[in-house]
């Protein structure tokens, strides 16, 4: 079974009055992921943030790191907005990946953020901008299980 079929069995099985927030957490082999779960329905779910964490290699090069990032944000093209790599910190051995457009509702860009680290963890949140206060706030990310499956799926492909 894969991540991507874990996770959905994990879903699965949660009991629908389970309560929430709640981590829910799988692995497979060198592989695993964590949902910090806000919502959860037969149909789709909210999280706070998704937490990835492969142990294929021991620690990320400079390169291998932005070569990830150059990776995941070609096969991750079906979110809300495309992500881009938008900084790479060699000497803090982290990849940032950012949404490239945000969305725009009333006085606010949403936009995902991506993280990459060279220890290999890879942590996915959504963050609100308030164009008045000029503050980032944490935003719930929501998606279709199908969604949350195939973006599974495409992390782990990424790793290569």
């Amino acid at each position: 079974m894969s991540l991507s079929q874990k996770i959905g069995a994990a879903l699965d099985s949660r009991p629908d009055s389970g309560a929430l927030p709640c981590d829910t957490s799988v692995a497979d082999g060198a592989h695993r992921l964590t949902l910090h779960l806000t919502a959860a329905g037969p149909v789709g779910l909210a999280f706070s943030a998704l937490d990835f964490t492969t142990q294929a290699r021991a620690e990320w090069t400079p390169e291998a790191l932005k070569a990830w990032g150059d990776r995941l944000a070609a096969r991750v093209t079906y979110l809300m907005e495309p992500l881009v790599v938008l900084e790479h910190d060699v000497q803090g051995g982290e990849v940032e990946l950012r949404s490239e457009l945000p969305t725009p509702r009333a006085q606010q860009r949403s936009y995902y953020e991506v993280r990459l680290n060279r220890a290999g963890t890879l942590r996915l949140a959504r963050v609100a901008f308030d164009d008045a206060t000029r503050q980032r706030r944490a935003a719930d990310c929501q998606m279709t299980r199908e969604v949350l499956e195939r973006l599974t799926d495409d992390i782990v492909a990424s790793v290569a």
